[in-house]
């Protein structure tokens, strides 16, 4: 699964490339990309050069880094300026995943005080019929994703205010096409492995268990 890309004319320093992020050493237009990966130009001047007829490129500012928000980005060559260029790509990576993830899909935290949930079966009214997946972390943490929507269900609060957890849990798997059942915290060690500094993983675990 490949959440950027990054188009560079000169190497990158000080950067290990990873494997979610497409790497293209050689001039691209940005219209002739995936746009629904955010992208990175490295180089002020190389990017001018390989956009020469879109407005929006041309007429950003060189103050500013963020030329269009969680899509696309612009950094200094390291011939441009050494310190922005190291600082600036790694500040990218760092917050890709929450460029990529955040605009496309809608989180929906299912507190039961606050949805006024008093039993199951008001908690399965809110919830789809059918479902693409249903994420279980640890017993503690249930996510449900439909189309472009993310439920998460805090079981630890449930249990709290007596629910019956395993009937939830039951309940929502026959409801879904696939289910991954993550009791030791493997499949969410796995990705944590590749994107620690993303706080927001968790939910976004079964989006990547999805693809």
């Amino acid at each position: 699964m490949k959440l950027a890309n990054i188009i560079y004319e000169n190497e990158l320093i000080n950067h290990n490339k990873l494997s979610y992020i497409n790497y293209y050493n050689q001039p691209i237009e940005y219209d002739s990309l995936d746009k629904s990966l955010p992208t990175l130009y490295v180089g002020w001047s190389f990017m001018k050069k390989c956009n020469p007829d879109n407005s929006v490129i041309q007429n950003a500012s060189v103050l500013y880094k963020k030329i269009v928000g969680n899509e696309l980005y612009w950094e200094c060559s390291f011939e441009e300026s050494k310190s922005s260029h190291v600082n600036g790509v790694e500040d990218f990576i760092e917050h890709v995943a929450q460029y990529y993830f955040s605009p496309k899909y809608n989180y929906i935290n299912l507190d039961p005080v606050f949805f006024q949930i008093v039993d199951i079966g008001d908690l399965m009214d809110i919830l789809p019929k059918k479902f693409e997946v249903m994420y279980n972390y640890k017993n503690e943490l249930l996510y449900v994703l439909s189309d472009n929507n993310i439920w998460n269900i805090n079981l630890n609060l449930y249990r709290f205010f007596k629910f019956d957890i395993d009937r939830i849990i039951v309940t929502l798997d026959l409801r879904a096409e696939t289910s991954y059942s993550d009791i030791e915290g493997e499949m969410y060690k796995k990705y944590y492995k590749l994107l620690p500094n993303f706080i927001r993983l968790k939910r976004y675990v079964i989006v990547m268990l999805s693809k």
